[in-house]
C-alpha cells in the first residue's frame, strides 16, 4: 500500500456494522469518525436491549484479534446445541411437544462455526472496546477511531462528502458509511435522492423481544426447566399459524431471552425503543410456558423492547444479521487496506456491492424461509410439516432430518457455505484478481455516489 495520507471515513451509527467497519478500517491504516445519535452505546440503559442467536463466523477472529477479547466473546455467550420444538397453540392438556433437533458436532466443527446466544448490548460493547483499543507496539499501519455520542445527523451533502449534526456541526470525509439501520437517515436520504423505493414488502410480522433475569426465572417452577442440563443449551422453539416464539438462555448471566413473532403488533421500532403494547397483549392462544414467560416480562423489570420489520433489509431477529454486519465491516476494511487513493474510492465501493450482494441475497432468502417455516398458516402444508417432525421424533431422529442422504449432503454443503465464508479472504481475492490490476477506475463519478450503505443495525 502507498504511503499517501490515510483516508477519512465517517460512519453514521455505532451499530454492529458500524463498529465492525471501524475496527477493520483502523487496522487498514485509515482514520474513522463514528457518529452515534444516542447518548450511550446501545441506547439508554433504562431500556435494556434484547438477546440474539447468531452464527459465529471467522470474522469474529479477524476483527477481535486480541486473544483476551476473543475469550470475552465466548464468555458472554451460551453455546447453542439445538432446539426442542412445540406447537405455539399448545393442546387441550397443556404443552404440545413435537420433538428435538441437535446440531451435529462434526458438522459444526467441519463448517467452522458455532451458534452464540448473546445479549445485543454485550456484542456492541465488545466491538466498541476493540475499536478504541490502542494498537500494538509492533503495528506501524494502524489508523484511528473516534466515537462521538449525542451526534444526530440531520443533513448530508453526498457530493461534498459531509454530514451536518443537529447541533450545527459539520463533518467532512472521503467516504460516508451509513450504519444507522434500515430506517436511518443515510439510507432514507439515499433512497430519496435516487428516487428509489424499498424492494421488500413487510411480512406483516413484528417481533416482541423480552428478557427475564436468571434470578427471576430459576425461582419460577415452570421457567426453571429451561436451566436443566438437557435443555440449557437448547432453544425452545414454537411453531404456530402466522405466529411463532423462541426462548433461550443468553449472555454470561444466562438470562432468558424470549421472542414472540406476531401479526398483532403494528409498531416499527428499534433495539432502543420501548414497545407501545405489552407483550401479553399480542400473544393470542398459546402454550402455557409462553404465557408464563410473557407474564414475567412485566414493565417493572424494564426489559421489554419491540423490533419491527417494516422497511428492514434483513428479517427481524435474524440468525445471520450480526454475522452479515460483521462480514460487511471486515470486507470494507480489508479492501481499503490496499489503497489510500481517493480517486479509487468509487471503484472499491462498487467492488463491495458486487461481492457482498450475492451472499447477502442468499442469506436473506434462507432467513425468510426459516421464519416462514416457523409461522406457517393453518393448512395441509403445516399439517404435513408437523407430522413429519413428529414421525422423526418417534423414530429417534432429529426432527428436521429428511432421511435422504442426498438431502443430508446438501445440508452439509449449505452449512459450509454459511460458516466457511470469510469476508476478508473474499476481499483479498477481489484485490488479487482485479483491484491490483487497475491504476484507476474506468470512469469517474460524482463524490455523491461514494456512499456505502451498511444495511445492518
Amino acid at each position: 500500500m502507498s504511503h499517501a495520507p490515510s483516508l477519512k471515513f465517517i460512519i453514521v451509527g455505532a451499530s454492529t456494522a458500524g463498529l465492525s467497519a471501524a475496527i477493520s478500517l483502523k487496522a487498514a491504516g485509515q482514520n474513522v469518525l463514528v457518529l452515534e445519535k444516542d447518548s450511550e452505546l446501545g441506547g439508554p440503559a433504562r431500556i435494556p436491549t434484547g438477546g440474539v442467536r447468531q452464527l459465529n463466523p471467522p470474522e469474529w477472529i479477524y476483527l477481535v484479534t486480541d486473544v483476551a477479547q476473543e475469550e470475552e466473546v465466548r464468555a458472554t455467550a451460551v453455546i447453542g446445541k439445538g432446539f426442542t420444538s412445540y406447537t405455539y397453540e399448545g393442546s387441550d392438556s397443556g404443552r404440545d411437544y413435537i420433538g428435538a433437533h441437535h446440531w451435529d458436532p462434526e458438522l459444526m466443527e467441519d463448517a467452522g462455526g458455532l451458534f452464540l446466544q448473546m445479549r445485543h448490548r454485550d456484542i456492541l460493547h465488545i466491538l466498541y472496546d476493540a475499536a478504541l483499543r490502542e494498537p500494538s507496539k509492533n503495528s506501524s499501519t494502524a489508523g484511528s477511531v473516534v466515537v462521538e455520542f449525542n451526534t444526530e445527523v440531520v443533513d448530508a451533502d453526498f457530493e461534498a462528502g459531509s454530514v451536518t449534526l443537529k447541533s450545527g456541526v459539520v463533518h467532512s470525509g472521503d467516504v460516508l458509511i451509513g450504519a444507522d439501520g434500515a430506517s436511518g437517515f443515510i439510507r432514507q436520504r439515499m433512497l430519496k435522492e435516487r428516487d428509489e423505493t424499498l424492494e421488500d414488502e413487510p411480512s406483516g410480522l413484528a417481533v416482541y423481544s423480552a428478557i427475564i433475569p436468571k434470578n427471576v426465572a430459576v425461582a419460577d417452577s415452570e421457567l426453571k426447566t429451561l436451566y436443566e442440563p438437557s435443555q440449557k443449551h437448547m432453544v425452545t422453539f414454537y411453531q404456530g399459524s402466522n405466529r411463532g416464539a423462541q426462548a433461550f438462555l443468553a449472555g454470561k448471566d444466562e438470562d432468558v431471552v424470549f421472542w414472540v413473532y406476531t401479526p398483532d403488533g403494528l409498531q416499527d421500532g428499534t433495539w432502543s425503543q420501548p414497545a407501545e403494547r405489552h407483550i401479553t397483549d399480542i400473544l393470542g392462544p398459546c402454550d402455557p410456558l409462553i404465557e408464563r414467560l410473557a407474564a414475567l416480562a412485566q414493565p417493572a423489570t424494564g426489559k421489554v423492547v419491540l423490533i419491527g420489520e417494516a422497511a428492514h433489509p434483513f428479517p427481524i431477529i435474524s440468525l445471520h444479521a450480526y454475522a452479515i454486519a460483521i462480514e460487511d465491516g471486515a470486507f470494507i476494511g480489508k479492501i481499503f487496506s490496499h489503497i489510500r487513493d481517493a480517486d479509487r474510492i468509487t471503484e472499491f465501493l462498487y467492488a463491495f456491492e458486487e461481492k457482498r450482494k450475492p451472499r447477502c441475497s442468499v442469506i436473506d432468502a434462507s432467513e425468510k424461509e426459516y421464519i416462514n417455516l416457523m409461522a406457517l398458516p393453518d393448512g395441509p402444508i403445516r399439517v404435513k410439516h408437523v407430522a413429519g417432525m413428529r414421525a422423526n421424533a418417534a423414530a429417534g431422529r432429529n426432527v428436521m432430518d429428511s432421511g435422504d442422504l442426498n438431502d443430508l449432503g446438501q445440508i452439509w454443503d449449505n452449512m459450509r457455505d454459511v460458516f466457511g465464508y470469510n469476508a476478508a479472504d473474499d476481499a483479498d481475492e477481489w484485490w488479487v484478481s482485479w483491484g491490483r490490476l487497475h491504476d484507476a477506475p474506468n470512469a469517474s463519478k460524482a463524490k455523491g455516489e461514494d456512499i456505502l450503505q451498511c444495511m445492518q443495525e
